[in-house]
């Protein structure tokens, strides 16, 4: 049977005389006059090539054949009115894995408290982060293989949206009993040092570069990494500074006896924010967890 010539107001029909076992009782139920379920009745008859029903003393009794339809046009109405339901998300009866690219300086900042709400909202959401550090949209977004990120970027390209979250500021670390730098920290004493620089770009400058071009100046750069935790380390370790995150600086100074400075130039602070494709600016879940982003975001 070609399924595009029924007419699926016959299967609605043909459910409410098996509930039923009634044309009048299931002409009610449908919200039609009798007539037009009778009418109804005879065009099911002609479709399915079997009587269906036939009257008995208390009602129509079903034929074998009708009993036979009557599970999986049950069962075929029922999905194809999920289908057509608005989506809906409940967070307590959620079973959904999300999935986001963020760096680890998100992780480390955001990550777990984002982590702490979740579970107490939705213990049945899990989130599958992976990494991301350039300062620009993925295209893993557009492709559906991923939900939403998480971290820096420029600009954002059609089809995308963002939202600001939180900003930071930078702060510059050096061990203690650094050789160059005691208490105080000047332009002239940061420049004769080695720099460590985050970076997933090779050869790509800075926030630090762009500020010491804008006066004529440079730095020497030692070593290139992509990973913000691994900075502490590093500094701890050597007479390198770096300008990183103070979300991420100030945890780790007593750990790793780092003493903190304000920058000895004028920096911009940073912006952090989520951004997702337009295909998912409606799904229910999907904006379920950019609420609970936003909110964690707001504390920090």
């Amino acid at each position: 049977m070609d399924i595009r010539s029924v007419n699926l107001n016959l299967l609605v029909a043909f459910e409410a005389l098996i509930e039923e076992r009634s044309v009048t009782r299931a002409a009610r139920r449908v919200g039609v006059s009798q007539p037009a379920l009778s009418a109804s009745l005879h065009r099911l008859r002609e479709l399915f090539g079997d009587p269906l029903f036939r009257r008995a003393a208390h009602g129509l009794e079903p034929t074998p054949r009708a009993l036979e339809l009557a599970a999986p046009v049950r069962q075929g109405l029922r999905l194809l009115g999920e289908a057509l339901s608005p989506p809906s998300f409940e967070p307590k009866s959620a079973r959904k894995s999300f999935v986001i690219l963020a760096s680890d300086y998100v992780e480390f900042v955001l990550l777990p408290p984002l982590l702490r709400r979740i579970a107490a909202l939705a213990p049945g959401v899990s989130l599958e982060v992976k990494p991301w550090g350039l300062h620009e949209i993925p295209p893993q977004l557009a492709r559906g293989e991923a939900d939403l990120l998480i971290g820096f970027y420029d600009q954002i390209p059609p089809q995308h949206t963002g939202k600001a979250l939180f900003e930071e500021e930078y702060a510059v670390i050096a061990r203690r009993r650094h050789p160059k730098i005691k208490t105080r920290l000047t332009l002239a004493r940061y420049l004769e040092c080695g720099h460590v620089l985050v970076s997933e770009k090779s050869g790509s400058p800075g926030s630090v570069d762009r500020a010491l071009a804008a006066q004529g100046k440079s730095r020497h750069v030692a070593a290139r990494v992509s990973h913000f935790l691994l900075v502490p380390m590093l500094v701890a370790q050597t007479d390198l500074v770096a300008a990183l995150s103070r979300r991420v600086a100030e945890p780790f100074a007593a750990a790793l006896k780092l003493q903190i400075f304000a920058p000895p130039l004028a920096l911009p602070k940073s912006r952090i924010g989520h951004a997702w494709h337009d295909q998912m600016t409606a799904d229910p879940g999907h904006r379920w967890l950019r609420e609970q982003i936003d909110a964690v975001a707001r504390r920090l």
